[in-house]
């Protein structure tokens, strides 16, 4: 495994303790208080720090991602050794959130050209899915929105971990994930019908969803997308129509069995922890 980032400044807003000591509250509690959590579907980030040493965990929706310190991943039992008198943080975070701080933690840094806060702009229309960096500010990004953290100053150079690197791949990535979701959840609730009827009512939004034109196409619960249509039209497009289809359909996500899916890091870059 490569070295991890520093660790990335998250949201403090909704922090259960900041900076406990474990001379005074043990490790045995910590363990304790944060398997219970664990149990009622924590999302968050969990901190430890005693001189320059340093450790994190991360859960997303009651499942621990890990753990990892400077030096790599790092387990539990490990953490509690190596750092006996600690000072401990826990922040709990929007699931989407928890999962970029989990998944970016190894992402090679990108500089960008573009300086903000023109490059807002770019962000949006590329969907970018990901963490912003730039002076000592840190946000985090799905779908081209930005979901938590700070901004940065206007002027400065900006630099990003992506959560999917690289613009072909992350489109042909997120095609693939769409296939595997309609086709899951046709399996549930046959949606062509829908599917049709809510493009017919979008395509003056999304072009790319006109019937008639079929760059946007389901049949038989398959996916199929044009080559041509830009990633930046086909990636909101079928944002859209899966969830108009859904409430033509009378579905919530959750209504669907799609556990294998949300785990997938393509499940938050296409926009549906929104839903």
């Amino acid at each position: 495994m490569s070295t991890p980032q520093p660790r990335l400044s998250v949201p403090l807003d909704q922090a259960v303790y900041v900076q406990l000591c474990t001379d005074h509250y043990p490790w045995t509690e910590v363990t304790v208080d944060l398997a219970a959590r664990q149990a009622q579907g924590l999302s968050g980030v969990f901190d430890a720090q005693q001189g320059p040493d340093w450790a994190r965990f991360v859960w997303v929706r009651g499942i621990l991602r890990g753990g990892f310190t400077a030096a790599g991943d790092a387990a539990w039992p490990a953490v509690l050794a190596a750092l006996p008198r600690a000072q401990v943080t826990l922040a709990t975070l929007d699931p989407a959130l928890a999962e970029l701080v989990w998944s970016s933690r190894t992402q090679a840094p990108q500089q960008l050209e573009e300086h903000w806060p023109e490059l807002q702009g770019t962000l949006e229309r590329q969907r970018f899915s990901g963490v912003l960096l730039g002076g000592r500010a840190c946000s985090f990004w799905e779908g081209g929105r930005a979901i938590g953290g700070t901004l940065p100053p206007a002027g400065v150079v900006c630099t990003t971990l992506s959560r999917l690197p690289g613009g072909m791949v992350t489109h042909a990535a997120l095609l693939d994930f769409w296939r595997d979701l309609i086709a899951a959840t046709h399996r549930t609730a046959p949606l062509d019908e829908a599917w049709r009827q809510v493009s017919v009512r979008l395509a003056g939004q999304h072009p790319c969803l006109d019937p008639f034109a079929r760059e946007v196409v389901v049949q038989g619960g398959q996916l199929h997308v044009e080559a041509d249509v830009p990633p930046t039209e086909a990636q909101p497009a079928l944002l859209g129509a899966f969830q108009a289809t859904l409430a033509r359909l009378g579905l919530r996500l959750t209504d669907l069995p799609l556990t294998e899916l949300s785990g997938r890091p393509e499940w938050a870059a296409a926009g549906l922890e929104a839903l």
